[in-house]
């Protein structure tokens, strides 16, 4: 696994668990946050072992739909599941009063953790651990 792969996978995992603390303090809309970043993060490791490399969010996960998940490398629904919480994340983030609850907080952190783990796996398996 490439030096840069590996850091993308321990700030994954270090925003998960920001989210967990997060959520316990009763700030759903910033573990939401912290969710989403974890599964950025984790997205674009994929992408930097594939040789792939994408600066904005929205170029992450279209590449990841391109090269990952179109061509069968991982499940679609992981590409589904980024772009739905990069809505739900920039909708929560720029409104003064989030309406995010933290059963709402609780199940994108379980995506999320779903998520880290399965591009975990695919690094193993695709670029050595």
């Amino acid at each position: 696994m490439k030096p840069e792969v590996a850091d993308h996978l321990a700030r994954a995992e270090e925003l998960l668990r920001a989210g967990e603390r997060l959520l316990e303090w009763k700030f759903p809309a910033d573990s939401l946050s912290r969710s989403y970043y974890a599964m950025f993060h984790a997205a674009k490791g994929v992408l930097v072992e594939l040789d792939i490399e994408r600066g904005s969010h929205k170029g992450v996960w279209s590449a990841f739909g391109q090269f990952v998940t179109a061509p069968g490398l991982m499940d679609v629904r992981y590409h589904h599941e980024g772009i739905r919480l990069f809505s739900a994340r920039s909708r929560s983030e720029y409104r003064a009063k989030p309406t995010d609850t933290c059963q709402d907080a609780q199940k994108e952190l379980k995506v999320a953790c779903d998520f880290v783990a399965a591009c975990r796996r695919f690094l193993e398996t695709h670029g050595g651990a």
